[in-house]
C-alpha cells in the first residue's frame, strides 16, 4: 500500500534510516553539533560522543559529514565497524583511508605510522586542509587502536593537531575511557546525548511530516494525547518515536482514520515493543484522565485564568547569572575578543493616582514626524556606510549586503566572498548579523550583512599573473556575475580589495595563477566572448592595496 498518495506525502516520513534531510535539530542535538564543528574548526583533536541506543548518534555522524562535503579545506574519512584483529590491520585501515594507497605487505608497523604522519603533514600544513577522522560504534574499537589514536594526536604543529579524531559510541565506552587515563586526558569535547523532552518529541514529529509533505498544507495527523503516549511509551528515544510513528500511520490508514489517536499509539506499542515496555501501559485509563485534569489546572494556574482574587506578588529581587552563563559569557568574550553591551533593564513606569469616573481625558498630542528625509532599511543604510567609507579615505567597515537565494547557504557565500571558509570569518558574519539565530537555517531573501574582513597577503616568490575577467563597483553586482557565470568556463573567483584612489573594488578574476604572461592570454582566450572581451591580464596588483581575500591563495 502506498500511503504516501493518501496523506499528501511524497516521501517517507518516518523512515529507520539515518537520513540527514530529516536530521531535526532539537536542542540538545543542535547544542551538541555547534561544539562539535567549533572544535573541528580549530583543530582541537579527539572528541568523543556517548549516548544510549536509539538516540540520534549515527544521524548526527552523517550530518557532520554532509555538512563537510562541499568545504574543499575539509575531509572527511568514516569507519562504520571498527573491529580490528591487530595493530596493523588497523594503521593498514588507517592510512588506506587517508592516502587511498594500501601499505605494502612488508611494511612495519613503525613505517606505516611515518607513512601516516608524513600525509597529514602535507596535508594540515602544505595544503592547509583539516582531516577528520570519524569512527562511529566506537564502543567496539578494541584496546589496543585507543594507544594508536593517542599517537595520532602527538602529530601536531605548534598551533593545532593534525588529524581530527571524532568517535561516536554507546555508553559502556565511557568505562572502557575510564579505565585509560592517558587516553581521556587527550579528550577535547566530552557529549552526552539524551532522549528528547515531551516538546521536542512534538516538534521532531511536526518537522518529519512538514519534509515529507507534498502539498503547503500543514499535516496534523497526530492528536496531542497520542503524541504525549508516543512520548511515554518511547521513552524520547528518536528511533523508537520513529519506529511507532511509522506503525500508528500504517493502522491509522487500515482502520480509515483521520488521525493518530491515544488508543492507537498504546496498541500499536503494545504490539511493536518488547514486554517490558508493555507493563508501562497497564495503568487505568483514570491515570491519563487524571494527569490531563492536573495539566489543565496547572495551565490555568500559571496563565491567570483561575477563578480567584489574589494578591499581585512583590516584585523577586535580580537574580545573579548562573555559572554556567558566566562561563558561557567569558567564552564568548575569548573567541570573539570584544567586550559585551550592557544590558539596559526597563524601569516600571512611575505610579499615577487613578482618575474619577467620568473624567475627561486631555487628548494626547500626535507625534512629530522627524526632520529630514526618511530613514531608509537596514540593509540599504549599510551599503551607503559602505560606498561613503570607500570614499573617505579609509577602507570600509562592510563589504556589503546580500540577499541569500535558494540553494545558497551562508558557508557558501564565505567560501565565494573570501575565497576561503575560515572560522574567524564565520565568527565575524555572526556578529555582524544579530537577527540571525540560526546559521544553518536562514530563509531565502534574508539579507546578511558581510564585514569587511582584511587579510594578509603573501606573495609568491616566483612571477605570478592573473586574468582579470571583470570588475565591479558593489558586492552585490560581483557575485551576480559569478552566479550567472557558466560552468563551462575557468573557475573564477572573487577579490574584494579596497585602494586609496578608487575606494572599494570587486574584482572576478580565473582561480589559476599563471607563471607567464603568455599562459594567462592563452587561458583568457578560452573564456565566453562576453567575458573575454572585458578581460585583461594582471602582472600585479598596485600598491596600497587593502585586500579581503588572498590573490595568491588557490583553492583547488
Amino acid at each position: 500500500m502506498d500511503y504516501f498518495t493518501i496523506l499528501n506525502l511524497n516521501r517517507e516520513p518516518f523512515s529507520n534510516s539515518p537520513d540527514p534531510d530529516y536530521f531535526y535539530h532539537s536542542r540538545q542535538h543542535l547544542d551538541c553539533l555547534q561544539k562539535l564543528e567549533l572544535s573541528l574548526h580549530l583543530r582541537r583533536g579527539l572528541n568523543v560522543i556517548i549516548g544510549d541506543v536509539g538516540t540520534g548518534k549515527t544521524t548526527l555522524c552523517r550530518q557532520i559529514i554532509r555538512r563537510f562535503a562541499q568545504r574543499k579545506e575539509m575531509e572527511t574519512h568514516l569507519i562504520l565497524d571498527p573491529v580490528f584483529k591487530d595493530s596493523r590491520d588497523f594503521l593498514s585501515t588507517v592510512a588506506k583511508l587517508l592516502s587511498g594507497k594500501k601499505p605494502a605487505d612488508d611494511a612495519t608497523d613503525w613505517q606505516i605510522k611515518e607513512h601516516i604522519k608524513h600525509h597529514l603533514f602535507r596535508k594540515g600544513v602544505d595544503q592547509r586542509k583539516t582531516t577528520v577522522l570519524i569512527i562511529d560504534e566506537g564502543q567496539k574499537v578494541p584496546t589496543f587502536c585507543l594507544e594508536l589514536l593517542r599517537e595520532f594526536l602527538n602529530y601536531e604543529t605548534n598551533e593545532y593537531k593534525l588529524l581530527q579524531i571524532v568517535i561516536f559510541a554507546q555508553k559502556e565506552f565511557e568505562e572502557v575511557v575510564r579505565r585509560h587515563p592517558n587516553f581521556a586526558d587527550r579528550i577535547n569535547l566530552f557529549h552526552r546525548l539524551k532522549p528528547l523532552d515531551l516538546r521536542d518529541t512534538r516538534m521532531m514529529i511536526r518537522y518529519r511530516l512538514e519534509k515529507s509533505s507534498s502539498t503547503p498544507k500543514k499535516l496534523d495527523l497526530f492528536t496531542l494525547p497520542a503524541i504525549f503516549a508516543i512520548y511515554r511509551a518511547t521513552g524520547g528515544f528518536p528511533r523508537k518515536i520513529i519506529n511507532l510513528c511509522h506503525q500508528c500511520i500504517l493502522t491509522m490508514i487500515i482502520q480509515n482514520k483521520p488521525k493518530v489517536g491515544y488508543g492507537t499509539v498504546q496498541r500499536c506499542a503494545l504490539r511493536v515493543f518488547s514486554v517490558g515496555t508493555r507493563r508501562r501501559w497497564r495503568v487505568p485509563a483514570a491515570v491519563f484522565a487524571a494527569t490531563a485534569l492536573a495539566g489543565v489546572l496547572l495551565w490555568a494556574w500559571q496563565t491567570d485564568r483561575w477563578p480567584t482574587h489574589r494578591k499581585p506578588l512583590p516584585p523577586l529581587p535580580q537574580e545573579s547569572p548562573s555559572r554556567e552563563a558566566a562561563v558561557a559569557e567569558t567564552q564568548a568574550l575569548a573567541v570573539t575578543g570584544s567586550a559585551r553591551p550592557p544590558t539596559i533593564s526597563a524601569q516600571p513606569p512611575p505610579a499615577t493616582a487613578p482618575e474619577p469616573e467620568g473624567a475627561l481625558r486631555e487628548a494626547a498630542p500626535l507625534p512629530t514626524p522627524p526632520a529630514g528625509p526618511l530613514t531608509p532599511p537596514e540593509h540599504i543604510q549599510a551599503d551607503a556606510t559602505t560606498a561613503a567609507a570607500a570614499t573617505a579615505g579609509g577602507p570600509p567597515d562592510l563589504l556589503g549586503t546580500l540577499n541569500l537565494r535558494r540553494n545558497e547557504t551562508i558557508s557558501g557565500l564565505i567560501h565565494r566572498i573570501y575565497g576561503t571558509y575560515s572560522n574567524k570569518n564565520f565568527r565575524s558574519i555572526i556578529l555582524a548579523n544579530p537577527r540571525i539565530e540560526d546559521p544553518d537555517r536562514v530563509e531565502v531573501g534574508h539579507p546578511i550583512r558581510f564585514p569587511a574582513i582584511p587579510t594578509s597577503v603573501v606573495p609568491l616568490k616566483k612571477g605570478s599573473w592573473w586574468v582579470k575577467i571583470a570588475e565591479k563597483n558593489s558586492l552585490q553586482d560581483a557575485l551576480d556575475l559569478l552566479r550567472n557565470y557558466p560552468d563551462s568556463a575557468p573557475p573564477a573567483r572573487l577579490i574584494p580589495y579596497w585602494n586609496p584612489s578608487t575606494g572599494m573594488r570587486y574584482s572576478v578574476i580565473l582561480k589559476q595563477l599563471f607563471t607567464t604572461p603568455e599562459a594567462a592570454q592563452s587561458q583568457m582566450r578560452l573564456l565566453p566572448a562576453s567575458f573575454g572581451a572585458t578581460g585583461q591580464v594582471l602582472g600585479s596588483w598596485g600598491e596600497k592595496n587593502v585586500f579581503f581575500a588572498d590573490p595568491y591563495y588557490v583553492n583547488k
